[in-house]
Formats: structure tokens, C-alpha cells, sequence
């Protein structure tokens, strides 16, 4: 009896692969979504790129004066070179080295600083993004839905493209 269950159940499998395997290409529905255009296109977006991009400007305004500074003090060293003691060049050339790694780490801190704000900013944006695909894909019966921009999709026709649609749904609403 056991032997005859087995192969009951092996031949429902074989035949449960078989319906798996004669499905038709029509029965799948694939799309793709661009997320850096989306990213580039929502309102929300363009607002934070802004707000990234002024106060970049501004800590780039500050890194100038700093450097201006520096460049100030390396030309009067090199006028003072021959005038100035030992002692008090010592002290000039220590001062300049103290505001040149002083400029250099305010550098860095300000890259630090902007990657982290660009990562959180954008980051709360694809989480959004990647919601409202997710909800076309369920709602819509897409069998998979892929993400263009990390060079995924090679091919597609153009109706496959949900990254106008997307857009379209975030700006609606929140």
C-alpha cells in the first residue's frame, strides 16, 4: 500500500512540473522601473537635490575662504623668509602646517557630512519608490518587476517601462 501512495505522489509531482512547464510566455508580465531617473524627476526629488546642492555651496563658500587664508599666510612665510628669525619662522611655518590640516579635515568633514545627508535623503525616497512598485506588481499581476539603472535590463519593449507611472503615483501623494 505504501509503495502504491509513493507513486501516487510522485506522479502528481511529475505531472504538477509538467502544468508548470507548458506555461506560456503570455502568462508572465514583466516590467522595469529606472529609480535614479526617479529619483531625479519626483518633486520631492528635485527639492531635496536642491537643498543638497545650496548647502553644498555654502560649505564650499567657507572651504574657499579657508584656503584663501592658507595661501595668505604661505606667501607672506615666503616674503618674511629672509627677515625673520629662526625662531619666529619656527613659529609662522607651525601655524600655517596647524591651518593647512585644519582646512584638510574640515574637507573631509564636510564630504562625510554631505553623503551622509544625500544616503538619508534618498534613501527615505526609495523606500517610498520601491512601495508604490510593489503595489503595481501585486495589484497588477506582474510576475516580476526589475530595477533598470543597475544595468539589469538589457532589453524591454517600451510598454514595459512603470518608471513614468511611478513617478506619477509619488508626487500624488504621500
Amino acid at each position: 500500500m505504501k509503495k502504491y501512495l509513493s507513486a501516487l505522489i510522485v506522479l502528481l509531482l511529475i505531472m504538477g512540473a509538467g502544468s508548470v512547464a507548458t506555461a506560456k510566455a503570455e502568462d508572465y508580465k514583466f516590467g522595469y522601473v529606472d529609480f535614479n531617473r526617479a529619483l531625479n524627476e519626483v518633486e520631492e526629488g528635485k527639492r531635496t537635490k536642491a537643498s543638497l546642492k545650496s548647502e553644498f555651496e555654502k560649505k564650499q563658500k567657507q572651504l574657499e575662504l579657508m584656503q584663501k587664508e592658507l595661501k595668505t599666510m604661505q606667501a607672506d612665510l615666503e616674503k618674511q623668509k629672509l627677515i625673520l628669525s629662526a625662531e619666529a619662522m619656527k613659529k609662522k611655518e607651525e601655524a600655517f602646517r596647524n591651518k593647512f590640516i585644519e582646512v584638510n579635515q574640515k574637507l573631509a568633514q564636510y564630504r562625510e557630512e554631505m553623503a551622509k545627508r544625500e544616503l538619508e535623503a534618498t534613501g527615505k525616497i526609495l523606500t517610498r519608490l520601491r512601495d508604490i512598485v510593489r503595489k503595481i506588481g501585486q495589484t497588477e499581476g506582474y510576475t516580476m518587476i526589475l530595477e533598470k539603472s543597475q544595468d539589469v535590463v538589457i532589453y524591454s519593449p517600451p510598454g514595459a517601462d512603470l518608471t513614468g507611472r511611478v513617478i506619477k503615483q509619488f508626487n500624488k501623494g504621500k
